[in-house]
């Protein structure tokens, strides 16, 4: 198997549904003979109800393609999969906080340790799982909260400034995004954690250690870079990419995930993606099963397989992240694909910033900075 930019054929059966069986049993039973005889009392083991066949799944705009569930739809026809969305980590928390009736939900790296502490997250049996032995450990790790698994990874890429290499002659640093030469043609994902976590890496701070004073200084320089921001995106593919969004000419430099970055670099366009000094962040989304869902079995089946070869492989070739399942991510040869990966620079990841784990407080206080940054 080689992976390149292509139109994936539609739905390879992978995965068969796990089936339930349900065994009845009676206790041992007495001969009748006429009158005299006594009647054995059996005890019947009860039926569980069974699961209904639908899902829920809370989502980022653009997964609910079916490229992106096609093994579980291949393997399940006739489940009934309807998707709600959330618009950035915060605000899926919030969604499931406030009662989402999803059975299944999508975020992304530093928000692991919120769902368990709340009770809104099923442990996960991988021994159900038939794709589990694909995934590298170091990603299974972070599915992990007290040596438990509460998550299956599943897409992967990093975070850093793409810039318009016909405008721009290098970036060497996240303090490009404050560089008022570039004013009216900078753009910034609307996210007051990311807002910090680009701070952090400026100051050399230690983003889970921000001080009261450092968060006060944070916000006044994020102020101050709002009349230099052209527009702050929420949705990658609809407003940044340039197939989609003004990137071309409108905004030069731009904080963007490499998916961004290879979909330009597809099309030719004057685009480069930074190694800043302060190193790029990388990122591993996560899905978990609701507490609350009525189809947990089913639930662990989709997400079985999210990890299929054809799905997995959607997401390198259609999306241009990476997936979890390290086959499909070894088999890539195509030149787009390793340059936007980086898969030809074995040190990448040692100058790498992982989004580590912070408190509900700090990610609180920093979603409220933001939103004083944005009402400004």
């Amino acid at each position: 198997m080689t992976i390149q930019f292509r139109s994936v054929g539609r739905w390879v059966a992978l995965f068969a549904v796990l089936s339930l069986v349900v065994a009845a049993c009676s206790g041992p039973g007495a001969s009748v003979s006429g009158s005299a005889g006594a009647s054995a009392e059996a005890t019947a083991t009860p039926v569980p109800e069974p699961e209904p066949d639908e899902l829920t799944v809370l989502e980022w705009s653009g997964y609910e393609a079916e490229d992106f569930w096609t093994d579980f739809k291949s393997a399940s026809p006739d489940t009934e999969l309807s998707f709600e969305f959330g618009i950035s980590d915060a605000d899926i928390l919030a969604l499931m906080e406030g009662g989402s009736e999803a059975d299944i939900f999508h975020f992304y790296t530093g928000w692991q340790q919120f769902y368990v502490d709340q009770g809104l997250v099923h442990e996960i049996d991988t021994s159900k799982l038939t794709n589990w032995d694909k995934v590298p450990e170091s990603f299974k790790a972070l599915g992990q909260i007290d040596g438990k698994q509460y998550y299956v990874p599943w897409d992967w890429g990093f975070t850093s400034i793409m810039y318009n290499t016909e405008h721009v002659d290098e970036v060497t640093s996240w303090d490009a995004l404050f560089d008022p030469q570039y004013a009216d043609h900078i753009s910034m994902w609307n996210d007051g954690p990311a807002a910090v976590s680009v701070s952090a890496y400026i100051n050399g701070w230690d983003e889970t250690q921000i001080t009261a004073e450092q968060l006060t200084q944070i916000e006044a320089d994020w102020i101050a870079q709002k009349p230099l921001n052209a527009f702050y995106w929420s949705s990658e593919y609809v407003e940044l990419c340039p197939n989609y969004g003004p990137l071309d000419e409108q905004v030069w430099i731009a904080y963007a995930w490499q998916g961004c970055y290879a979909t330009s670099l597809a099309a030719g366009a004057p685009v480069a993606y930074a190694n800043p000094d302060e190193g790029r962040n990388s990122w591993v989304g996560l899905y978990g099963i609701s507490a609350t869902s009525d189809s947990p079995e089913l639930a662990l089946a989709f997400l079985d397989a999210k990890l299929a070869e054809l799905t997995c492989s959607n997401a390198v070739t259609l999306f241009y992240y990476g997936c979890a399942n390290q086959e499909v991510m070894d088999a890539i040869e195509d030149p787009v694909l390793i340059e936007a990966f980086a898969l030809d620079d074995p040190s990448i990841l040692e100058t790498t910033n992982f989004t580590p784990l912070v408190t509900q407080e700090q990610r609180d206080a920093w979603t409220t900075m933001w939103s004083r940054v944005q009402a400004e």
